[in-house]
Order: structure tokens, then sequence, then C-alpha cells
């Protein structure tokens, strides 16, 4: 309990900043999206794959999966941002 508020106070801190934003409780449905994507984000780059084709650069051709679900988290994380904070302003 006490982790998820201390989220979403850190959470409202820096949408406050950033878009002039904040999120009312823990339910807030565009919270919760932000959180989803993020923690996704999260678990990609701590993924064994990841760490693989650093360490070994000879294994890199052979993460394309990888990459592209990368690129998909992060399409989805730009056109959420394009779509709740940049069209506001």
């Amino acid at each position: 309990v006490l982790r998820r508020r201390l989220q979403l106070m850190m959470y409202n801190n820096m949408y406050r900043i950033m878009f002039d934003r904040r999120f009312e409780s823990e339910d807030d449905p565009l919270f919760q999206k932000l959180r989803a994507l993020n923690g996704e984000r999260s678990r990609l780059a701590q993924s064994f794959e990841y760490n693989y084709g650093d360490f070994i650069p000879i294994l890199r051709p052979f993460l394309r999966g990888y990459l592209k679900i990368c690129k998909e988290v992060k399409e989805r994380r730009l056109q959420l941002f394009k779509d709740y904070f940049l069209e506001e302003r």
C-alpha cells in the first residue's frame, strides 16, 4: 500500500512539472496506463536478452524480436503522451 502511494506521489510530481497534470488516485485510468507502460519498459530493460547483446556484441543480430518489442513499447508510450498531454497544450 505504501509503495503504491509513494509511486502515485512520484508520478504526480513528475507529470505536474512536465505537463501540469495530476492524478487524483491510484484508480485514475491514465495513471494505470502510464504505470503499465513504464513497468513494461523497465522489464524489457532488465531482461537477459538485452544484457547478452551488450556484453557479447556478436549476439546483437539475434535480438531482432527483442528490439521489435522495444520499438512497439516506445511507439505506444509516445502515442499515449501525444494523445493525453501534447494535444492539451
